[in-house]
């Protein structure tokens, strides 16, 4: 057990040193991100005797910081496997950042945001709903959404994990030589 506690404490530190050292801002930063993002989930009506239905997807996500610090709008563009069908799915997401995780000495390291979303598919899908998500180290983010399919009469419910593809840009010390 304290072998345990050695190996955690120092991969700890040492992952906060490295933290450190990327000087990641995990704010919503003036510019744009593109993520790739893989879904599961369920659809379900909860009304039936049925059983839920498997769904799972991977979508691109590309996303503009709006007002910087606090507010995204993006695009979904994917396909997705539900109702037993593979179908496209696009439409329009925002997201609007609620708090921010971090320390004193390192910064912020993630940050927690509602998101938005409206999809229509090529098999009579049209959902609209939101969600939970958590932006990490600016590299990766994790969510769960509700979305209510209005022309199917059914939910689809989600989890999500995604990484970001582009490089975000570094702001240069106006002080360093």
């Amino acid at each position: 057990m304290k072998t345990f506690k050695k190996i955690f404490l120092s991969l700890l530190v040492l992952g906060a040193g490295f933290a450190n050292a990327q000087q990641q801002d995990t704010e919503f930063t003036k510019g744009w991100l593109l993520n790739l993002k893989l879904v599961n989930g369920a659809v379900s009506n909860f009304k039936s005797t049925a059983p839920d239905i498997y769904m799972g997807g991977l979508s691109m996500n590309p996303q503009v910081t709006l007002v910087p610090g606090l507010v995204r709008l993006g695009a979904n563009l994917g396909g997705v496997y539900a109702n037993k069908k593979i179908s496209g799915l696009f439409g329009p997401m925002a997201t609007l950042k609620l708090a921010e995780f971090g320390t004193k000495n390192f910064g912020t390291l993630a940050n927690m945001h509602l998101i938005a979303e409206a999809n229509w598919g090529t098999h009579k899908q049209q959902t609209v709903g939101g969600g939970l998500g958590f932006e990490i180290l600016s590299v990766a983010h994790i969510g769960i959404t509700a979305q209510r399919d209005y022309k199917l009469n059914n939910w689809w419910l989600q989890s999500s994990i995604a990484i970001r593809l582009n490089k975000q840009k570094q702001d240069t010390d106006k002080y360093a030589r």
